[in-house]
């Protein structure tokens, strides 16, 4: 029998697996061949057969039709500043973070379409470069965001306070996602556009390093650089780019000089009398429902803390990074689900869109990942509120 062959383009192929987080060898091994076959079929030095393509395809999560594209598509898949972030420290993005960015990215693009459509004004959020003052540019947005120091120590847990700064954010224009990444993946990224720029951050983490990722990549949104940030940044790191100014933007936000030091005081902290214990130190993050990270890096910068504490606080707080649900979401109905991992935000705007007659319902259920069904359902959670 003759060996029929599909006339792809190489590079399109290379692209997809790449885009796709995946090594020629990954492929390699998922289709039964060499390395060098894929090589080859990249190279446009061998075509493969029809079965070989239809799992390409299937493997890659592409449309046929996009491998018989004259070359890749210039604006499409993930920004070469996401995959080359100076964050990732030298981390090579796995299928599933590839997968979950590249569903944000698309979720961005619409939204963004859809406001620029409609005639929506531009977000109005200030733009500093890290050769600013970090803290100057932590007071302006948490200024424009308007919760006041009081209002923060009175949320009663993490989750509450993650809530509502993700709600802050979000009257402000700026798209909050949760995403399943892993452990050993990324603990946020953040890109921006001038009507939509998306923060994602990992639900492998706890709510309060969430939301010390949640400002770490809102720093970036500040400095117009688009990122992914694999770890935290402890002191005696070399510098990574903008990576410690975002760092002392997240903890100069969070922990305001004033309220950090009131609420010291009350466990007889100054400084004259500075935080020596890991214990003290968790306390005083507490009340400001942020990481005991956070706070020792902001207490060191305060001279409350000898600048012991950090690797005090790493070695023995280390595991309480982790939400200890792992983020799953488990067996939460799929419009749940999908209104904790977007926030209320996306999904207005889209329902909204659909309504005014710029995206269908099948659009609708393809950008949101669900049924035509389970988009209705959405919608009620939306329009109640929940």
């Amino acid at each position: 029998m003759t060996r029929r062959e599909v006339p792809i383009t190489g590079s399109v192929l290379a692209w997809a697996r790449d885009e796709a987080g995946l090594a020629p060898a990954d492929v390699a091994a998922t289709l039964g061949v060499d390395v060098a076959a894929v090589e080859a079929w990249e190279s446009g030095a061998v075509l493969p057969s029809r079965g070989q393509f239809s799992k390409l395809a299937e493997l890659l999560r592409r449309p046929t039709a996009l491998f018989f594209l004259p070359e890749p598509p210039r604006k499409a898949g993930l920004p070469t500043s996401l995959r080359s972030a100076p964050g990732l420290m030298g981390h090579r993005l796995s299928k599933e973070e590839v997968r979950q960015i590249r569903w944000a990215r698309r979720l961005q693009q619409i939204v963004a379409w859809v406001l620029r459509d409609e005639g929506s004004a531009e977000v109005d959020l200030p733009r500093y470069s890290t050769d600013e003052q970090s803290i100057e540019a932590a007071a302006t947005v948490r200024r424009i965001l308007g919760i006041p120091p009081a209002e923060q120590l009175a949320w009663e847990s993490p989750s509450e306070a993650f809530r509502s700064w993700r709600d802050a954010l979000e009257e402000h224009g700026i798209l909050v996602l949760q995403l399943q990444l892993g452990r050993e993946s990324v603990r946020g990224f953040s890109a921006w556009d001038d009507h939509a720029p998306i923060v994602g951050v990992n639900t492998a983490y706890h709510p309060t390093a969430r939301i010390f990722t949640l400002f770490h990549e809102l720093g970036h949104l500040v400095t117009r650089t688009d990122a992914a940030c694999l770890r935290f940044i402890v002191p005696g790191d070399p510098e990574v780019g903008a990576e410690r100014w975002c760092e002392r933007f997240a903890a100069e936000l969070l922990l305001p000089a004033d309220a950090l030091r009131s609420v010291a005081s009350h466990f007889g902290i100054s400084e004259h009398r500075r935080v020596e214990d890991v214990d003290t130190a968790r306390k005083i993050a507490a009340r400001f429902k942020v990481s005991t990270r956070a706070a020792s890096l902001r207490l060191q910068e305060l001279q409350l803390a000898p600048p012991s504490l950090y690797g005090m606080v790493e070695r023995e707080l280390a595991d309480r990074d982790w939400n200890a649900q792992a983020g799953g979401g488990g067996g939460q109905p799929a419009p749940e689900k999908r209104l904790r991992e977007l926030g209320t935000r996306i999904p207005e705007i889209l329902i909204d869109a659909a309504k005014g007659g710029r995206l269908t319902r099948s659009d609708l259920s393809d950008y949101l990942h669900l049924t035509t069904g389970q988009v209705d359902d959405l919608r009620s959670l939306v329009a109640t509120g929940a």
